[in-house]
C-alpha cells in the first residue's frame, strides 16, 4: 500500500481524524475561528481534553492557529483535508494514492 502509508502527514492526518472527540471539534471549527474556551462551550469534554485534541490536530496539519493577545484561535485548515480527500479520490479512482 505505497502512497498514502509512505507520507507520514498523510498518515498523521487518517490518525488524528480517527477520533470523535476531534471529529466534534473540527465540526465545531467549521463553523469559523474559535478559541479553546469558546470551543469548550460547544464541547461534550473538559477544556484540558479539548487542549490535547487541539495539538493532536495542529502536529496532523489539520487546524492552524494564531495568537491574539493571551488567547489562541483555531481554523480548519482546509489544504490538508482537501489534500487527502485528491489522495483518496485518486486511490479510488486509480488504484493508488498521488
Amino acid at each position: 500500500m505505497s502512497g498514502i502509508i509512505e507520507n507520514n502527514l498523510q498518515l498523521e492526518v487518517i490518525k488524528a481524524l480517527g477520533d470523535e472527540t476531534r471529529l466534534q471539534i473540527l465540526e465545531i471549527l467549521g463553523k469559523g475561528e474559535l478559541n479553546v474556551s469558546e470551543i469548550a462551550e460547544k464541547c461534550t469534554v473538559s477544556r484540558p481534553t479539548i487542549s490535547h485534541h487541539l495539538q493532536i490536530l495542529k502536529r496532523a496539519r489539520i487546524v492552524e492557529s494564531r495568537k491574539e493577545g493571551k488567547e489562541i484561535y483555531y481554523s480548519v485548515n482546509m489544504y490538508t483535508l482537501t489534500s487527502l480527500s485528491e489522495s483518496m479520490l485518486g486511490f479510488v479512482s486509480f488504484g493508488t494514492f498521488n
